[in-house]
């Protein structure tokens, strides 16, 4: 089965768009599959966070095999165990078991879902484990099929605006103007700028700005050779990736990530692993090893990685561990940075905590100050939560990306300060 959709629909968005008719002319009707059956959805859809979408199909095809009917009886009685035996994590196995029981007991009604608005619905499904906004959205357009979701959070939805309209951002503001050009059909008109994102027309170019946040590059000092400041940071392992020998040595991929409340990040990597991830202004950039960095907007690891930020960003609790990540420092570096993967969501730890934790994983003395150092020089900001510690007394101290958007992060977690 298919999303439903016509030349009503169709003529409509021709008459309101003239480069989207073009489009639509020139692709054609689009068959796009949708699952009908709201229960299988949810589970699919939690199935395939940040993993490939081949490997989502392979467990959903190993749990139909399993189970026969997925459905919250067959679910249950299978219980966490089994789940994770198909290759899904412990994590995505409970969350689809609490997903069942709330619909075995009642306390998710599927079938008023099926009647809410877009709006209530979106709400109703997020406040599922494991579901987020941009999750619930897709559900809303590949089960439901509701005809006018626009998601602001898909990077492919992105990506088509800025190739079509020639843009090299696109801010909420900006895609909210869509909608209302695109509304009551924006189902529709997803589809056709997913084709455009997957490079349906290959005389579209994807405008974006260039990876990394702007920043003016600071004065050289006295008798400083030119260069000399970035490779004095690189040999301190903080700023720019590291160039390790093999096949593509050398080459950094970057991507980046709009955050809809701490601005955007930039995301690099060595094509398999996630090796840093900087903040708009952060301290740690380093423009001249940038000039190196190759735009790569397709990785199969920044697919993974934006979705894992997507459902951080929408308030739910991804754990880091499903992450593929390159950390790479000193040994004492390491052990600071493998202690802030460990502090959970929604809690915060002082320097002199995480140093007397440090020591003990260690078992070398360590100060508070030593600590901060490593902790400054935290490469993947964001998902190592160097933003989870704070001084003494609680108080918010320095940070790459500003203490405003250290704020903004705690509160989002909700933690309260002061």
């Amino acid at each position: 089965m298919y999303f439903a959709y016509g030349e009503a629909e169709a003529s409509y968005l021709r008459q309101k768009d003239k480069r989207l008719c073009q489009v639509i002319d020139r692709i054609g009707h689009i068959d796009r599959p949708v699952d009908t059956d709201l229960f299988s959805s949810v589970v699919h859809h939690i199935i395939g966070q940040q993993i490939s979408t081949k490997a989502q199909a392979t467990i959903w095809q190993r749990m139909q095999d399993a189970l026969g009917t997925v459905n919250a009886e067959t679910i249950l009685t299978a219980g966490v165990p089994k789940l994770q035996g198909l290759g899904m994590t412990f994590r995505k196995a409970e969350y689809i078991t609490d997903f069942a029981e709330k619909v075995h007991t009642g306390a998710f009604d599927l079938h008023a879902v099926e009647h809410m608005s877009d709006e209530d619905a979106i709400r109703e499904l997020s406040s599922l484990k494991g579901i987020g906004v941009w999750t619930a959205e897709m559900i809303l357009l590949f089960c439901l099929q509701r005809p006018d979701i626009l998601s602001y959070d898909d990077l492919a939805i992105q990506r088509g605006l800025r190739m079509l309209y020639h843009h090299r951002r696109i801010t909420r503001k900006l895609l909210e103007r869509y909608r209302r050009r695109f509304s009551p059909y924006c189902s529709v008109a997803s589809l056709y700028l997913w084709e455009v994102a997957g490079g349906a027309l290959p005389e579209l170019r994807d405008l974006a700005q260039k990876a990394g946040p702007a920043r003016k590059r600071p004065a050289r000092k006295a008798g400083e050779k030119d260069g000399g400041a970035a490779r004095k940071v690189v040999r301190k392992g903080a700023s720019a990736p590291r160039k390790d020998a093999g096949a593509g040595a050398g080459t950094t991929y970057v991507t980046t990530f709009e955050t809809g409340m701490i601005g955007t990040l930039t995301l690099a990597s060595d094509g398999e692993r996630i090796s840093h991830c900087w903040f708009e202004h952060d301290r740690n950039w380093d423009a001249d090893a940038a000039k190196t960095y190759v735009r790569k907007d397709d990785l199969p690891v920044f697919d993974i990685a934006c979705r894992w930020l997507r459902r951080y960003f929408a308030g739910e609790r991804p754990d880091s561990s499903e992450l593929p990540l390159g950390l790479s420092g000193t040994p004492f570096r390491m052990a600071v940075w493998r202690q802030l993967l460990r502090i959970p969501y929604g809690q915060t730890v002082t320097y002199g905590e995480l140093a007397e934790r440090v020591e003990s994983q260690t078992g070398r003395r360590t100060s508070a100050r030593a600590v901060g150092g490593a902790v400054r020089h935290n490469p993947i900001c964001v998902i190592v939560p160097c933003h989870r510690v704070v001084g003494s007394g609680g108080s918010l101290t320095g940070f790459a990306g500003g203490i405003e958007v250290k704020a903004r992060l705690l509160a989002a977690e909700g933690v309260k300060m002061g």
